[in-house]
């Protein structure tokens, strides 16, 4: 992954009124914080939102982060792309600059909810991949659960001029040179990435009828030939 590619997408929200970016960010963060509540809910029913300890992981520019933090929750929030953490830092959140595919990625917890704000799916390298998979599990708490939605594999898929999907699974988009931008797995194999991480699968379900677009040059495909949606729940297998 390369920082500058996310960063350039901030750069012209800086200039905007903080209150209406903060409104714009909370109203798009809705979704998502619908699912996490009902997984907190479904999964941990008996800690109170005044003691629940959330991280976010590729947050952005901390919209999900505010409505959980308004919630009252004590929330953190991480993403790799500096611009987007001083836009959450300017709006309230606990946002810090980290690269979770870092071996050595720290952050101060440990957290009862991991939230994946759509990273999974941008870490297309099998390294990268693994080195999240164990910050995940190293930052989370006895009990705790990793809440999540991903792109995921359909038969039939439409690539744009510009792009291009391998065998593996990974997209790639044309820079100077080809950049590989995201996985799209099968959902079966990401059944099993996750079981050979060391999670034990709480919540798997696959959305055939909800697309994911990978880019902005996604936004007018026909959701039918978007890559699907996977929402998951984990907890530590051990």
């Amino acid at each position: 992954m390369k920082a500058e590619l996310y960063d350039d997408a901030y750069r012209h929200h800086r200039q905007r009124p903080p209150e209406e970016l903060r409104g714009e960010l909370t109203r798009g963060a809705k979704r998502a914080t619908l699912w996490v509540r009902e997984s907190k809910d479904r999964f941990l029913p008996d800690i109170p939102w005044e003691r629940l300890r959330i991280l976010e992981c590729g947050g952005g520019m901390g919209g999900l982060a505010l409505e959980l933090a308004r919630m009252g929750a004590h929330t953190t929030m991480v993403d790799f792309a500096p611009g987007a953490v001083t836009i959450a830092r300017d709006l309230g959140v606990d946002a810090h600059v980290l690269d979770v595919t870092l071996p050595d990625a720290r952050v101060a917890g440990p957290f009862d909810v991991i939230v994946d704000s759509h990273l999974l799916h941008c870490l297309p390298t099998i390294p990268a991949r693994a080195s999240y998979f164990q910050f995940l599990r190293d930052h989370l708490a006895p009990g705790g659960i990793v809440v999540g939605e991903t792109m995921v594999h359909r038969k039939k898929m439409y690539v744009p001029l510009g792009w291009r999907l391998d065998d593996d699974g990974i997209l790639w988009q044309k820079f100077a040179d080809w950049v590989p931008v995201r996985r799209i797995s099968d959902s079966l194999v990401l059944e099993e990435e996750f079981r050979a991480a060391g999670f034990r699968i709480a919540y798997f379900y696959y959305y055939a009828n909800y697309g994911i677009a990978p880019s902005a040059e996604f936004w007018d495909i026909p959701v039918e030939v978007l890559p699907a949606s996977v929402r998951f729940v984990l907890s530590r297998a051990d």
